[in-house]
């Protein structure tokens, strides 16, 4: 039975919450002054952009404010994007906290306590690593970062708030897929909820239960179970705009020097060998040297996992004239991938998740563009296209079999054709998880006897290829076929003409685009997959993967999810954290809106307030389009002549606030609502009437 639902309207359970919550806005209206029918209650939509902690802070300084102007309850929706999503998580804690102030003041409470301890993260990450198929730099940054600024592990799901919610605003989590995004495919692809009970793309119409969201599907049944992810890693994924690997790697350096597990080890040899690792990571180009020194010394005997030699001398460094940090992050993912074979005793689970998050913390970021031949063979797809190997590698890699299949035809006795499907055909079965056993045999049956450039056996033993995990065995082949690519000429002299020229430059290219492709963000697997659905799109249902990264990225305040058709928002208001341009986000917005031609209302801003906005803006809507109030946290009320310091102050990239931050931005975000109660209580009115006079015709 299929377990994907396809289609644009809203599920049963938001509809039902729905339908409690209207009761509780209908008597916030009356205590307003402001009677009204509950079939003409205005759709009132809360969005809280993206910002970091001062998009957490200032959400939470804006809802406990609501609530105590008796404004909360008018609201139907609340929805974040990135740093608003973490304030979202700290106050639905508790059902029914939009009634008081208890819950929203235990939240600003939490988030002036100390951290979570090191310990509790570590163990945090390495659950997530034993638990689940797949590992990505959002686990980390989840476990390991986040607790920083939100300061607690919360374990509890989103499905969690089903039950006993409907006197508070129905949440919408966002975040956008990463291959669509890269992919340009269009917006409706791209924009992605979560919600207490479904998943999926708020405009392309594709959903599947929020529990079972993460579980490995095909054809829309569920193959393979998968914990459902808790609020810990949703606001590491929503919040990954952050996400910085420098930032990362000052936690595993901390990890590596105070660690429990590796306290035991620091008479072990391999303990030197990584501590040098960290160091060499942490460096500035001007005192790499004595790090990589010290490599050099502990690693001249070693090898990588595949027999190449270890790039670490540093005289070779010095007058390559290659980047530094590129050649750092070259050798620590080699020695992440070969350290077990070297020091086997030191295989602990916290180990393995160590050296994986360091070595995904080093991956080369994704090629931009496809082969230089490939697209002139390949239906729809051209040199200058923008699309990459990164949104479309499997795609393309059949695309290439194909290919290198026909032009093998012509010389169906011959060797080296055979050798280069047979290569493909084999990173095609490892890739997708499929039977592998035939390729792999019939290769090492061409390869008997064939030596790569550095003169070693070109076969794969079976026995090291069972023994190492699914990870390390994609690289391994990887890394098998460009050694092969590069060797196929000198077996086969009598292949070098053009054709055979382009078609194993073509492999080279799209092989090293996947060893170089930073698949790293939110790797979740695609619940579309294989689906057969003629509503789905085809490039929806090919790869079994998906990869989902902070909307913040994209547009920098969740109003997609406000825009469904089938929500029927009448009224969003929109409280904007951002850095920077106080109006980009509704002025792109309405850019992308109009390339998707859904209704949004005319945006028209000046120059000044971009750069000195007032606190309140409003939008006005038509009988299609919502009305939309945007109300920037730092604005010339607010602030004043200040303006600027108060931005220098509370900048996106810097380190967790102290109290006394917190506190004051608190207040801050807080009088944007105390402020301009008057005028937002006349727009809900004004919403009001025309919801009755639409009803009325």
């Amino acid at each position: 039975m299929a377990q994907v639902r396809i289609g644009r309207s809203l599920n049963k359970g938001e509809k039902r919450h729905i339908d409690g919550r209207m009761n509780c806005i209908q008597k916030c209206l009356v205590r307003n002054k402001i009677p009204c029918d509950l079939n003409r209650i205005p759709n009132i939509a809360l969005l809280g952009s993206g910002g970091g902690e001062r998009a957490m802070v200032g959400l939470l300084g804006v809802l406990q404010q609501l609530i105590e102007q008796d404004l909360m309850d008018t609201a139907l929706y609340l929805s974040g994007v990135s740093g608003s999503t973490w304030a979202m998580a700290a106050v639905y804690e508790q059902s029914n906290w939009s009634s008081t102030t208890a819950q929203s003041k235990v939240a600003t409470d939490t988030i002036a306590k100390d951290s979570v301890s090191l310990w509790a993260r570590i163990k945090k990450l390495i659950d997530y690593y034993l638990h689940k198929d797949h590992f990505s730099l959002t686990d980390p940054w989840a476990a390991l970062v986040v607790p920083e600024y939100v300061r607690k592990i919360d374990e509890t799901t989103l499905s969690n708030y089903r039950g006993g919610y409907d006197k508070d605003p129905y949440p919408i989590y966002t975040v956008i897929d990463q291959d669509s995004k890269y992919g340009k495919l269009p917006y409706e692809e791209v924009f992605f909820e979560l919600t207490p009970h479904e998943a999926g793309y708020s405009l392309a119409g594709a959903f599947v239960d929020t529990s079972t969201f993460g579980c490995k599907f095909r054809k829309g049944v569920i193959e393979k179970k998968q914990p459902e992810m808790d609020m810990t890693y949703i606001q590491g994924v929503c919040g990954s705009a952050l996400a910085d690997k420098e930032e990362i790697m000052k936690y595993l350096k901390d990890w590596f020097e105070n660690g429990k597990q590796m306290g035991k080890l620091k008479e072990h040899p391999g303990h030197g060998v990584l501590h040098d690792l960290v160091k060499l990571n942490h460096a500035t180009d001007q005192n790499w040297s004595p790090h990589l020194t010290n490599l050099h010394q502990k690693l001249k005997e070693k090898k990588h996992m595949n027999g190449k030699m270890l790039r670490c001398n540093p005289d070779e460094w010095e007058i390559s004239g290659g980047n530094v940090k590129e050649l750092t992050h070259e050798l620590t993912r080699d020695v992440c991938q070969s350290f077990f074979q070297w020091h086997g005793d030191l295989e602990t689970d916290e180990m393995k998740v160590f050296l994986k998050t360091l070595e995904i913390v080093c991956e080369k970021p994704p090629e931009k563009t496809l082969p230089r031949h490939l697209p002139q063979s390949v239906e729809g797809l051209s040199p200058n296209n923008g699309i990459d190997a990164h949104a479309n590698g499997e795609e393309t890699l059949r695309a290439l079999i194909k290919r290198t299949k026909l032009e093998a035809m012509k010389t169906r006795t011959h060797d080296g054709p055979k050798i280069l499907v047979l290569t493909l055909e084999l990173i095609e079965h490892v890739i997708r998880g499929d039977e592998w056993t035939h390729s792999l045999q019939e290769l090492n049956k061409l390869l008997k006897g064939k030596k790569n450039l550095r003169g070693e056996d070109m076969t794969i033993s079976e026995n090291h290829w069972l023994e190492i995990e699914p990870h390390s065995r994609k690289k391994l082949v990887l890394r098998h076929a460009l050694d092969i690519c590069r060797s196929i000429f000198d077996w086969f002299k009598d292949l070098i003409k053009d054709t055979w020229k382009a078609i194993v430059e073509d492999i080279l290219a799209v092989i090293q685009a996947f060893l170089d492709s930073n698949w790293i963000w939110g790797t979740t697997y695609n619940f579309l997959f294989e689906m057969n659905a003629a509503q789905v799109e085809q490039r929806f249902v090919v790869d079994p993967v998906r990869h989902f990264e902070d909307a913040g990225l994209l547009v920098n305040s969740p109003f997609f999810a406000a825009l469904r058709p089938e929500r029927e928002i009448d009224l969003i208001i929109s409280f904007d954290f951002s850095e920077g341009d106080a109006m980009e986000t509704v002025v792109r917005t309405s850019t992308i809106c109009r390339s998707m031609n859904v209704p949004f209302p005319k945006i028209h801003v000046s120059p000044e307030d971009s750069v000195s906005p007032k606190d309140f803006y409003v939008f006005e809507g038509s009988s299609k389009a919502p009305t939309v109030i945007h109300m920037p946290l730092f604005n010339i009320q607010n602030c004043g002549e200040k303006l600027s310091s108060w931005r220098r102050e509370y900048r996106t990239i810097q380190g967790a606030y102290s109290h006394d931050m917190k506190e004051k931005l608190l207040k801050k975000a807080g009088e944007n609502i105390t402020n301009n109660k008057e005028n937002l209580l006349k727009e809900i009115e004004r919403a009001v009437a025309k919801k009755s006079k639409n009803k009325a015709f």
